[in-house]
């Protein structure tokens, strides 16, 4: 097979998986659902999330432990399209791996800080333990900030967090040891791009990663300004040094000192009118839209396999966070039109 029509046999198997997403009227049909239990079944009988789901009791599964099978599902669907993309796909696998890391550190640091780390062993993905450097049995044993800083000695982690060891009696800081994990993780997408990308692959994956970096650097800083009033130091800490900012628009983020100048720093940016052209309900969601729409339309018009793959994780993970939302929502009693603003579509 030719490299040409290798990489059409990816796209087109992408585009088939793509093509068996949820569809508005299964939204609807979700939204409508009045417990927990007729979410799950709804998706066990329409749609396809059947074989996932097609072992669990609709009655009995616990929230949190849904959750996780959904997000194996994801998981797993993108790993089986790593293997057709040679040579380049395990690269950016470990991007996949390194995230969903991130997440498991954060998630349990969350937990310890709130002394309730034992909760962690109901919460972690078993699934993933065979793709991940960190021992997650070890991290469901930890109990304090000495066992978590054990757990990843020996990882990529272990230099990146050791400096965030807290003194007896004190707490990690949370921000701004999850802020180092990402610029690491990023600072590796960026090298991966470089040394193994080339060509019209290279410009296209940088192309998306900008755009998405230019996303989250917005709803950073405007986060930073709004709630917190931070000063131009610290915002300029937690931005990522990529995307498509200049060094002007950069300086005017961080030196804005309240959420309508963030908006006024980007307004002349290829970001700041798409925004203005969004349809959001609250800040949080710009991210969540704006990846969405980047990463869709790659779906449709790119012909390069791996940034093909890779809009495809970023789409159906907005699919999965929807239906954690909606089984969310159902399960507090939220009205239908409430939980249909926080639907990404």
């Amino acid at each position: 097979m030719s490299s040409s029509q290798a990489a059409n046999a990816v796209l087109a198997k992408m585009r088939a998986k793509y093509g068996r997403r949820l569809s508005a009227k299964d939204y609807e049909n979700l939204i409508s659902c009045s417990s927990v239990a007729e979410v799950v079944t709804y998706l066990k009988n329409n749609t396809y999330y059947d074989t996932v789901l097609k072992s669990v009791n609709e009655r009995e599964v616990h929230r949190g432990r849904l959750e996780i099978i959904l997000k194996q599902k994801l998981f797993d669907d993108f790993y089986s399209l790593c293997r057709y993309v040679k040579g380049t796909g395990e690269y950016f696998a470990e991007y996949i791996i390194r995230r969903d890391e991130i997440e498991q550190i954060m998630h349990f640091l969350i937990l310890l800080k709130s002394d309730s780390p034992q909760e962690y062993i109901f919460k972690m993905p078993q699934y993933f333990a065979k793709h991940t450097s960190i021992d997650l049995n070890a991290l469901a044993r930890a109990r304090d900030y000495d066992s978590f800083f054990a757990v990843l000695t020996g990882t990529p982690y272990e230099k990146k967090v050791a400096s965030f060891r807290p003194q007896k009696g004190e707490d990690v800081n949370i921000a701004e040891l999850e802020n180092a994990l990402y610029h690491f993780c990023y600072d590796e997408l960026y090298s991966a791009i470089k040394q193994h990308t080339s060509g019209a692959q290279q410009k296209a994956l940088i192309s998306m990663f900008d755009s998405i970096m230019d996303i989250t650097n917005f709803v950073r800083v405007l986060r930073l300004k709004k709630y917190y009033k931070e000063s131009p130091e610290v915002t300029r800490r937690f931005l990522f040094p990529y995307g498509t900012f200049s060094p002007s628009v950069i300086t005017k983020l961080v030196e804005a000192e309240s959420g309508s100048q963030v908006f006024e720093a980007i307004k002349d940016t290829k970001l700041g009118k798409s925004i203005g052209k969004m349809d959001y309900v609250y800040a949080g969601q710009i991210k969540e839209i704006g990846i969405y729409s980047v990463t869709k339309k790659n779906i449709h018009f790119s012909t390069q396999p791996i940034v093909g793959m890779l809009s495809y994780v970023f789409v159906m993970e907005q699919e999965y966070s929807n239906i954690v939302s909606i089984i969310e929502a159902v399960r507090y009693g939220v009205e239908s039109d409430k939980i249909r603003s926080l639907v990404v579509l």
